[in-house]
C-alpha cells in the first residue's frame, strides 16, 4: 500500500470515530466546537506550513466520501446532471479540502501573495472598464472554487465591492469577515440584504452574488444540463430594478493547492427576471461542464425531474 493511501485509511478510521461522537452533541455544542476548531485549524495551518496543511487536507478529501455518504450521493448526482456520468466525482472532495487549506492560510497571505496565486484571468478588461467609468456592476458567481479565494482575488486586483454570505451564527459571520474582507470586500449576511445591495448599486459599487444555491428555498427551477435546478431570483430582480448589467465570474484551482484560473464573462443586460435566470443557468452550465470536479455544491436542489441512478 502506498504511504499516502495508508495515511488516508488511518485518517479515515480516526475521523469516523470522531464523526460519530460529534453527531451525539447538541446543535449549540456543535456550533461552538466547530467555531473553536476553525480558529484552531487556522492557527495550526500557519504553524504546520502550507505544504503540510495541503497534504493533510488532501488526505482528508480522499476519505470524506466514506464519512459523508449523503454528500457523496449529491456530488454523483451533480455529475450525472451535468455530464451524464460520474467519472471523476471523487476529485471534488480533494479539490474542496485543498481549497480549504488555501482558506485557512488566507489570514497570513499578503496582497502580493494572493495575486501571485493567479495563473491567468480571462476577460478582466470588463471589470476594468466598468471601474474606470464609475459604473455599477453585478458580478454573479457560483461555488466554482472557493468563495473566500474569489473575494480576495477580486479585492487584491482592485475590484472590491459588497457581497452576501450565508452564515449560521454571528460567530461564524465574524470569522468569515476576517477571511473575506482583508483587502476591501464588504460582506453582509443574506437576511434583509436586498435594500443594502440596492443602495450599493445606486452608489455605483460592484455587487458580488453567489447564485447557484437556492438558500431561502424561494427560487425558480430552470433547465440546467440534464435536469432542472432551483435558482434564487434576487440577483435577477436587482439587475432589472436597477437596470444594471450582469457578468458571470469565478476563480478556481487548476490543480490541488496549485495556481488559480479566473474568468469574467461579457456583460449581459437581461430583459426580465426569467431572462436573467436563463442567462445565468447557461453561464453556470458552461463553467461546471469544464470544471465539474470543482463545483462545491453538496445540497440536492434539483427539481426532482429527470432522476438518475448514481450506482
Amino acid at each position: 500500500m502506498h504511504i499516502k493511501d495508508y495515511k488516508a485509511e488511518k485518517l479515515y478510521s480516526e475521523s469516523l470515530c470522531s464523526f460519530r461522537i460529534f453527531n451525539l452533541l447538541s446543535k449549540t455544542q456543535k456550533k461552538k466546537l466547530t467555531l473553536a476548531a476553525l480558529k484552531t485549524f487556522t492557527f495550526f495551518a500557519y504553524s504546520m506550513g502550507y505544504e503540510a496543511i495541503c497534504d493533510a487536507l488532501m488526505n482528508f478529501g480522499k476519505i470524506q466520501p466514506k464519512l459523508s455518504p449523503k454528500r457523496a450521493e449529491v456530488v454523483k448526482k451533480n455529475f450525472l446532471m451535468i455530464k451524464g456520468d460520474i467519472s471523476g466525482w471523487e476529485r471534488t472532495f480533494i479539490y474542496f479540502w485543498t481549497s480549504m487549506a488555501e482558506t485557512l492560510y488566507l489570514p497570513y497571505n499578503t496582497k502580493e501573495e494572493i495575486i501571485s496565486k493567479l495563473e491567468h484571468v480571462d476577460n478582466l478588461e470588463v471589470l476594468k472598464w466598468f471601474k474606470s467609468k464609475g459604473k455599477p456592476l453585478i458580478i454573479t458567481t457560483a461555488h466554482l472554487g472557493s468563495p473566500e479565494m474569489m473575494a480576495n482575488f477580486a479585492s487584491a486586483l482592485g475590484f472590491p465591492g459588497i457581497a452576501v454570505a450565508e452564515v449560521p451564527s454571528d460567530e461564524w459571520f465574524r470569522e468569515f469577515l476576517r477571511f473575506r474582507e482583508r483587502f476591501g470586500m464588504k460582506i453582509i449576511p443574506i437576511g434583509n440584504s436586498y435594500p443594502i445591495l440596492f443602495e450599493a448599486i445606486k452608489g455605483n459599487e460592484f455587487v458580488y452574488l453567489v447564485a447557484d444555491r437556492d438558500i431561502k428555498r424561494k427560487g425558480v427551477a430552470i433547465p440546467l444540463g440534464r435536469g432542472r435546478k432551483y435558482f434564487p431570483t434576487g440577483f435577477a430582480r436587482l439587475s432589472i430594478e436597477t437596470k444594471t448589467p450582469l457578468v458571470f465570474g469565478y476563480g478556481l484551482p487548476l490543480t490541488p493547492c496549485g495556481k488559480y484560473y479566473g474568468f469574467v464573462s461579457d456583460p449581459y443586460y437581461p430583459t426580465d427576471i426569467y431572462d436573467a435566470l436563463e442567462w445565468y443557468a447557461g453561464m453556470l452550465f458552461e463553467g461546471v461542464s469544464k470544471w465539474t470536479d470543482r463545483w462545491f455544491v453538496f445540497q440536492d436542489e434539483w427539481s426532482g425531474e429527470n432522476q438518475f441512478s448514481t450506482e
